[in-house]
């Protein structure tokens, strides 16, 4: 069995692709390849954690990919004796995926399942827009972004659809079977992204070593724009713009926290209650037991957009950045 782990954004994917890479030897125990090939820089041996280099290089038509590469992979799975074989990267989500057939997955002996996961319409939005804004991109601030994303949710009926993105890629893997699961820690085997992954595979949570450090918290929608000013303009790389979120991920300094600060309680309800509905015909084909693929939104953060102190907690941050750059 080939799994196509294809994320989706924002769904624990780094940890997930960062456990499977460190960990050869526990999923060769338990009958479980993550392929080299696509990872390996033309080594045979993993080096990345991810396959973002293939995803990368399909979508420039293959350009300087190794000619030898599918025929590497075809070898190494047909190596497993039966395994399950994994790759993995979220960059395959939403593309064409008729290159990948073409070039690698049709000279592959065994069948393919797609695995991913979903994530709730609201928070995929609300992490959607912490993570440009850290990395700098433009988002024309939070209320901007917001109504243009309720603008796209209205307009485009494909937005956030996934029966048209399950029916894409069945037409893009012919005989693949699409295995979606909800991103929802509560419901998670193990109460992790790492065990529950690893249940599909049919390895018992209990026995999956997990990493000791605890999961980042989530910086607040006002820490992730003051990171994103840290940008190539004020003299900061990405590399150093990542650093410094990280440092602040772990700082415990609570008010560079928060979730559930992005959206307003009305603008959540609308998100949800639309894609919800969108998405009825997906929900009753994998999730028929539910009556709603997500449970409802819990009530939002008291630091509500726009809120009091908003710009005090804004400088906060920003002296905070300051004084990590200084190593003070």
């Amino acid at each position: 069995m080939l799994w196509l782990h294809i994320g989706m954004p924002k769904t624990g994917t780094t940890a997930l692709q960062g456990w499977l890479h460190a960990h050869p030897d526990f999923l060769r125990e338990h009958g479980i390849r993550y392929l080299a090939t696509g990872r390996d820089r033309g080594t045979g041996t993993g080096r990345l954690i991810c396959h973002n280099a293939l995803a990368v290089a399909m979508s420039r038509g293959w350009h300087g990919q190794p000619e030898d590469d599918a025929d590497k992979m075809a070898a190494e799975v047909a190596a497993q004796d039966g395994a399950h074989c994994i790759l993995s990267s979220e960059m395959f989500f939403g593309r064409d995926l008729t290159p990948l057939r073409q070039r690698y997955l049709s000279r592959i002996a065994v069948p393919v399942r797609v695995f991913v996961y979903l994530r709730r319409f609201d928070d995929f939005i609300e992490a959607d827009y912490k993570q440009r804004a850290k990395n700098g991109l433009p988002t024309g601030g939070a209320e901007r972004f917001v109504a243009e994303r309720l603008a796209r949710i209205e307009s485009d009926p494909d937005y956030l659809n996934f029966s048209t993105a399950f029916d894409r890629i069945r037409a893009q893997l012919p005989g693949a079977q699409i295995v979606p699961r909800l991103y929802l820690r509560d419901e998670m085997a193990g109460g992790n992204v790492i065990p529950d992954f690893l249940s599909v595979l049919g390895v018992a949570p209990d026995t999956v070593p997990l990493p000791k450090v605890a999961a980042n918290r989530s910086l607040s929608r006002v820490a992730s724009e003051a990171l994103g000013l840290f940008d190539e303009r004020a003299g900061y790389d990405k590399k150093t713009r990542r650093r410094l979120g990280r440092a602040l991920q772990v700082s415990g300094d609570a008010r560079l926290y928060g979730s559930g600060d992005v959206l307003t309680p009305e603008e959540r309800a609308r998100i949800n209650d639309t894609l919800e509905a969108r998405n009825a015909t997906m929900r009753s084909e994998f999730f028929a037991g539910r009556a709603r693929l997500f449970p409802p939104a819990m009530p939002g953060a008291e630091r509500v957009r726009g809120y009091p102190g908003e710009l005090e907690d804004l400088h906060h941050a920003v002296r905070a950045i300051l004084r990590l750059t200084r190593g003070t």
